[in-house]
């Protein structure tokens, strides 16, 4: 292309849509040094994205991040997009209450993808958790939750895909006595925490419309700060509310 027929502007908003995925949210100062950008320009490129709802702007922090509106623009889910749409506004105010970030998350062939999270509006900064952010299924604690209330047959098919993966965070998947258990408790609890145990955890629970599970909430915390029966007592409850709304609006 002649570059004379670039528009500046356009790859400067695509350019920044792409580096708050990267990041997780982004001030205007550090969009202009990323890209060195005058301070003027880069609130510009913010603001139409803003505008167009792209993303959303921290009253707090004053950091950008990005909406689920940025999905709208590669994936035809109607429904997935309703249930975003619905679940944000309820997130982002859960949040503001418990303190702790929240999740949604979709299957993304055999990942478990990020939908939408409320990290960005904490204090922690968790970017290993960002809209478009991906995890084996069969490790972490939303692949589970999915699993473990997914339709028999679309269960079995999934979980042959995950034993033919190469991916090691599958592993489990390839140990049926044990990956069977693991999902009948899963169901049994409602919830799960996952296999990852590190010092970054989640529980997460099915949200499902129309009897078939459709994503994951989950609320991210720390091992250090909270033990999972502390989660389990304290949390889980504010979360099978809001997982109650959120299926009450979808239907």
């Amino acid at each position: 292309m002649d570059k004379a027929q670039e528009l500046k502007s356009l790859k400067r908003g695509l350019r920044t849509v792409a580096l708050i995925n990267d990041l997780g949210s982004i001030t205007i100062a550090e969009l202009g040094r990323q890209l060195k950008l005058p301070r003027t320009t880069a609130e510009r490129v913010l603001m139409t994205l803003l505008a167009e709802g792209y993303v959303e702007r921290d009253a707090v922090t004053k950091a950008f991040f990005l909406t689920a509106q940025v999905h709208a623009l590669s994936d035809g889910y109607a429904e997935e997009s309703q249930i975003v749409k619905i679940a944000r506004p309820l997130m982002l105010e859960l949040t503001r209450q418990i303190g702790w970030p929240l999740c949604l998350a979709m299957p993304m062939g055999e990942y478990m993808s990020v939908r939408f999270t409320t990290d960005p509006t904490t204090t922690l900064n968790l970017h290993k958790r960002h809209i478009g952010s991906a995890a084996p299924m069969a490790l972490v604690s939303s692949g589970l939750a999915f699993l473990a209330f997914m339709d028999i047959q679309q269960r079995e098919m999934m979980l042959e895909m995950l034993r033919r993966s190469d991916n090691p965070g599958q592993d489990a998947a390839r140990d049926s006595t044990r990956m069977d258990y693991i999902l009948e408790r899963t169901r049994i609890d409602g919830y799960s925490f996952g296999l990852d145990h590190g010092s970054e955890r989640s529980i997460a629970i099915p949200i499902l419309t129309n009897g078939r599970v459709r994503a994951t909430l989950l609320m991210v915390f720390m091992a250090r700060a909270l033990s999972n029966t502390a989660v389990v007592e304290k949390f889980l409850p504010r979360l099978l509310e809001l997982r109650s709304t959120i299926e009450a609006e979808c239907q």
